[in-house]
């Protein structure tokens, strides 16, 4: 199979099929130069499923619309944008660049797509890693009383990892990071500055508390991405909406801002992170980084959830400049993390959970690296024996 490039493809077997690992097993996938080698060949796989996808972008290529658009060839789906609610008299557009990614779609996928990997009977070669240094080889078929015993050493295993978690966690306050229940993700690019209010309606009406954002203003002299919010002890008026800005927390990689937004009406606290060393087209240098910023994303997230006003949902809005590389990255992490939190035995399936955001915004996780960050950070989170998750200090913190 040839694409476009002239790559050549050569899919000795179906690829969905080689995907899905355990926790305990991203380590070596990740560290196997042979396995490096196939993860390219996953992500160039996308290539072939996204060639079959048949969803329409009509909204984003209508006239009034494509001023909207930061590049014309990245426009959102149209079965699953976000659409703005316009008062009737309003001859505005209900368009903006930003689609609603669900994870649920993975669970209903799941649930009928059972990878080959799953028979312990047929299992050639497998890794026990109960204690640090002792590795066991299985070189046969696995008997029944084989099997058995395999389960509850894994079982051990992953319950030791388990309660490891769980001690570091306490220990830093970030024991909520496995309970914001059906969370949805809006998926957006970065702002114009003709969009910068429809952004802020999109925030306002689906009470979206938490802004993701993984861009700088400027990279390399570019513009990624207007300035949507006031300085410290500011406020700006976007359309009907009122934002102050409240206070700036700084820490290692990132910073946090503390928003009032308000109509004649109502008033909400809106949080939004920035994660300031992600380079376009590439990954962060420290996955420790970005795993803290997940981490105290959803911390904030789970503290929302349980305030009198709460919203009825947990939206996470997420962006970049594009609103598909750096987020769909994001995206796909936090969806897995959260997986790996949610049993013990869960399965962890990069290749399918890219499949489920591209089905829902073109595009997401735009190249190979990004693609190996994914499993490099992942392997990162799962190994906090020897790799504690790095809690970054807060460097200061400005208030209006």
């Amino acid at each position: 199979m040839i694409e476009n490039s002239g790559d050549v493809l050569r899919l000795l077997q179906p690829v969905p099929g080689r995907t899905c690992l355990r926790p305990h097993d991203i380590e070596q996938n990740v560290q196997n130069p042979e396995s490096i080698c196939g993860i390219d060949k996953e992500f160039l796989s996308l290539k072939i499923v996204d060639d079959t996808h048949d969803y329409s972008t009509l909204e984003g290529m209508k006239t009034e619309n494509v001023k909207k658009n930061r590049y014309r060839n990245i426009l959102p789906y149209d079965h699953t944008r976000v659409i703005l609610r316009r008062r009737k008299e309003s001859n505005e557009s209900d368009y903006i660049n930003a689609n609603y990614i669900r994870p649920s779609k993975l669970i209903d996928s799941n649930d009928s797509d059972k990878s080959s990997n799953e028979s312990l009977s047929s299992v050639n070669s497998l890794v026990l890693r109960d204690e640090p240094q002792k590795i066991i080889l299985v070189t046969k078929p696995l008997t029944a009383d084989d099997a058995m015993s395999q389960l509850r050493q894994e079982n051990k295993f992953l319950v030791k990892k388990v309660r490891m978690r769980i001690e570091l966690n306490e220990k830093n306050g970030l024991l909520s990071r496995n309970v914001v229940k059906d969370k949805i993700y809006i998926a957006t690019q970065g702002c114009l500055s003709n969009t910068v209010n429809d952004f802020w309606q999109m925030i306002w009406q689906e009470d979206v508390r938490v802004i993701s954002m993984v861009t700088n203003e400027v990279e390399k002299g570019k513009k990624k991405c207007e300035r949507y919010w006031p300085e410290p002890g500011h406020e700006e008026r976007y359309d009907e909406l009122t934002v102050k800005s409240v206070a700036e927390t700084f820490y290692e990689d990132y910073l946090m801002r503390e928003l009032d937004v308000s109509n004649k009406t109502h008033r909400r606290r809106v949080y939004q992170y920035q994660f300031l060393s992600w380079p376009d087209q590439c990954s962060p240098p420290d996955p420790d980084g970005v795993l803290a910023f997940i981490e105290d994303i959803n911390r904030r997230m789970y503290n929302v959830s349980q305030e009198k006003n709460a919203p009825e949902q947990n939206i996470l809005c997420v962006h970049c400049s594009a609103g598909v590389g750096r987020t769909g990255t994001f995206i796909v992490l936090d969806i897995l993390i959260d997986k790996m939190m949610s049993g013990l035995n869960c399965e962890i399936d990069v290749h399918k959970t890219v499949k489920l955001v591209r089905a829902q915004r073109p595009g997401m996780v735009q190249n190979k690296i990004q693609y190996r960050f994914i499993y490099l950070a992942l392997q990162h989170y799962s190994d906090i024996d020897t790799n504690k998750l790095k809690i970054r200090k807060k460097v200061y913190t400005s208030e209006a």
